[in-house]
């Protein structure tokens, strides 16, 4: 039993005071939009060069990838709780650097600080958000984390272009602060505790959680499945078995989707594809409306992705990528063809506003609320930080590769490869992916590594298929 309403209100508290430390990465993220501008005018606080600016940009993705890395080392060893804390702390040296940064290059140094936060945040939060959850809440738990991302776009977004880059630091400084004020008072994983043998502080943990004494029957599950896999030690090599193998190819999968559907390079690139078609609006101003569109969609599927379930948003967004992409392509395509589109200047615009709700609303969200349930507490970490690493090595090479095909092939080149890119998730997600709506963490685990078609598990195991009978 858990104790209703109070159990999903303390459980979203804590999931909301956890994921500002996704605000936090995504407005560093996002930190650049406003910023680059600000540094290539004549006026520039720091004299940068667009090569110079280039490199602003993409120490961030290097300093990511090393937050896998960190998160692996500590994560099972000090506990989700106090790695998500530690992420913290990277941040607040990048942006102090960028208060006292007098060259460009200081501020190389300084992004690379703020992606070691970006890299230890997307691999340690899904893990934390999928084992404090309850089954029939952690889809739109797992979820909030995108959410708070889209947040934290917006909110630099709307901010850094009406004020300094050294108020923009501070203001920035505000987000890892409250996180720390708010998550240092919450509990730590009950699957953690367990895995450190220590039941009562896992009970406790899970009795906050649950807002309910009772809660011996779901722990005595919990401590089956923790013995379980504890069986075997999670190591790199444990990521590739046999009984993991698929997974982690759904995993790698969406990684690699998330990115070569175009998403990376649509947001980072926003300005600059509206500024080549004709409307009533400037770059920034479209960027903003874009970000408020991304953030009501992310709030959207995570109060739906329990209802509808994984798949169907997946197939959704994939199915809608690949078409808002197709005649985006076509747009540019007439317009490399030299047709006049004066008439129909407002067709990208309003296209790449419904890609960012496909998109959004799918393959945006659903990915960190299915890493959460589809490996093993003991490789969690492991497969987690495997995911953020592939995600960053493949969306540095788009975000590179995007100017030099657009630039030497076109547009349309570059949105028609996306749009083959998405029709070929959506195919992958139909074939591969399973529904874990609802179910028990070691009931999709046993699944997954069913030799049979987790589709057809699926119904066997359904627990509200098994309330009707």
């Amino acid at each position: 039993m858990d104790g209703g309403k109070g159990a999903f209100l303390r459980q979203y508290t804590a999931a909301f005071s956890g994921t500002l430390i996704m605000v936090t990465g995504a407005s560093i993220f996002g930190w650049t939009s406003p910023t680059i501008p600000l540094l290539l005018s004549e006026d520039s606080p720091i004299p940068t060069t667009p090569d110079e600016s280039s490199w602003i940009v993409s120490f961030l993705v290097f300093g990511s990838l090393l937050g896998p890395f960190i998160t692996v080392g500590i994560v099972n060893r000090f506990g989700r709780k106090i790695t998500l804390l530690v992420t913290a702390l990277p941040v607040f040296i990048g942006l102090i650097l960028v208060l006292v940064a007098n060259s460009p290059q200081i501020l190389y140094v300084s992004r690379f600080f703020c992606g070691i936060t970006y890299g230890m945040a997307y691999s340690t939060m899904p893990m934390y958000l999928g084992e404090i959850s309850s089954d029939k809440i952690r889809g739109s738990i797992g979820t909030l984390l995108t959410v708070m991302a889209k947040f934290g776009i917006l909110y630099v977004y709307a901010i850094g272009p009406y004020v300094s880059m050294s108020l923009l630091a501070w203001l920035l400084m505000i987000l890892p602060a409250l996180f720390i004020l708010t998550f240092i008072w919450l509990p730590e994983s009950p699957y953690f505790h367990l895995l450190k043998n220590h039941p009562e502080k896992a009970e406790k943990s899970l009795q906050w959680l649950r807002n309910t004494d009772d809660v011996k029957e779901e722990l005595h599950r919990m401590d089956e499945f923790v013995k379980k896999v504890e069986a075997n030690k999670g190591t790199v090599k444990e990521l590739f078995s046999k009984g993991n193998r698929r997974s982690l190819i759904i995993c790698w999968g969406m990684a690699a989707c998330q990115q070569m559907c175009g998403s990376q390079a649509v947001i980072a690139y926003s300005q600059q594809i509206f500024e080549e078609v004709s409307s009533g609006l400037n770059g920034s101003e479209s960027a903003i409306i874009m970000a408020v569109v991304q953030l009501i969609t992310a709030a959207l599927s995570s109060s739906i992705v329990d209802r509808l379930g994984r798949r169907p948003l997946l197939l959704i967004s994939t199915c809608g990528a690949t078409i808002c992409n197709a005649i985006v392509g076509l747009y540019f395509f007439l317009l490399y063809m030299e047709v006049n589109m004066d008439a129909h200047a407002w067709l990208p615009i309003t296209t790449l506003m419904i890609y960012i709700v496909s998109y959004t609303i799918g393959l945006a969200t659903v990915p960190f609320a299915l890493l959460g349930e589809l490996f093993p507490t003991n490789i969690k970490a492991i497969a987690t930080a495997s995911y953020t690493l592939f995600a960053g090595l493949i969306g540095f090479g788009i975000l590179k590769l995007y100017q030099v095909v657009s630039d030497n092939l076109g547009l349309h080149v570059t949105f028609w490869g996306f749009a083959v890119f998405s029709l070929g998730f959506f195919i992958f997600t139909y074939l591969l992916i399973p529904e874990t709506k609802g179910r028990p963490l070691d009931v999709i685990l046993e699944d997954m590594k069913s030799i049979k078609s987790p589709f057809r598990r699926k119904e066997k195991n359904d627990p509200e298929k098994s309330e009707k009978e």
